[in-house]
Order: C-alpha cells, then sequence, then structure tokens
C-alpha cells in the first residue's frame, strides 16, 4: 500500500475508535464547565491576541460570546474594513447531534454558511498553540478571499 493511503487510514481508524470512546461523555454539565474552562482560560486569550494586530491595522474585530448557531460559542468577528461579506468570523462552539456524544465544533464563517475546520470529543485536546495556529489560519483564509 502507498505509504501516505497506509497513514492516512491508520490516522482515520484511530479518529474513528476516538469518537466511539468518547460515546461514554461525562454527563452534558460536565463538558459544558470543561468547555467554559476553555473559553476562559484559553479561546478568549488567543482570541484576543489575534484581534490586536487587526485592530492596529485599522479593522474593528470583536469577541463574540455566545452569538454563533449553537450555543455555548465564542467566536472572533474580523470587521475588516472594506469587507464585501457579511459575516467574517471563526469560533468554537458546543454542538449538540442526536445520537452522538457533544463536541467543540472549531469553524470558519466567510459568507455563512460556517465551514467546519475541525471537533474535538473533549476541552482538553485544546491548547493555545492549537487554538492559535486554527485561528490565524482561518483569518488568513478571510483576509485572501475578501482582498479583492
Amino acid at each position: 500500500m502507498f505509504e501516505p493511503n497506509r497513514l492516512r487510514l491508520e490516522r482515520l481508524a484511530a479518529r474513528h475508535s476516538a469518537r466511539l470512546a468518547a460515546a461514554d461523555r461525562p454527563e452534558e454539565a460536565a463538558f459544558l464547565r470543561e468547555f467554559a474552562e476553555l473559553r476562559d482560560r484559553v479561546l478568549r486569550p488567543v482570541l484576543e491576541e489575534c484581534a490586536e494586530p487587526l485592530r492596529r491595522a485599522g479593522n474593528d474585530p470583536r469577541i463574540l460570546v455566545d452569538a454563533g448557531h449553537s450555543q455555548p460559542s465564542i467566536e472572533l468577528a474580523l470587521g475588516l474594513r472594506g469587507g464585501r461579506a457579511r459575516s467574517n468570523r471563526v469560533g468554537f462552539a458546543v454542538i449538540r447531534w442526536e445520537g452522538y456524544p457533544l463536541q467543540i465544533l472549531a469553524y470558519l464563517e466567510v459568507n455563512p454558511p460556517p465551514f467546519d475546520l475541525e471537533r474535538f470529543a473533549r476541552a482538553a485536546e485544546l491548547n493555545a498553540a492549537r487554538v492559535e495556529q486554527m485561528v490565524v489560519d482561518a483569518i488568513e483564509h478571510v483576509i485572501t478571499a475578501s482582498t479583492p
């Protein structure tokens, strides 16, 4: 088998196993507490750091709490000058799908609908470095897509 395909299948199988294991999730209240702690400790500080260079460049970025399609959530609305899009946001929200455990969804919204970036079974899977990289990549995508 072509080595990259073998590695890809191994990652897919491991992810599938991890999602099955996640079915034994702690109760919803504990998951929501973990998300709230993550939002305060990791997500908000990273989003604020990412917003600052945008502000210095004359844009109007804002941190929005519980304004996303799913809640609880936190989003960075980029507020780009001259942007034609109605909404340029990168966010994180708890999602509830029937038959699946709660998950944290990282998403990008470039003039709706939102685009899923990644899903996380546990708040512990997210740290500041991982969040920062996702947010910076998303901002780069939005700016590139919005610039004439």
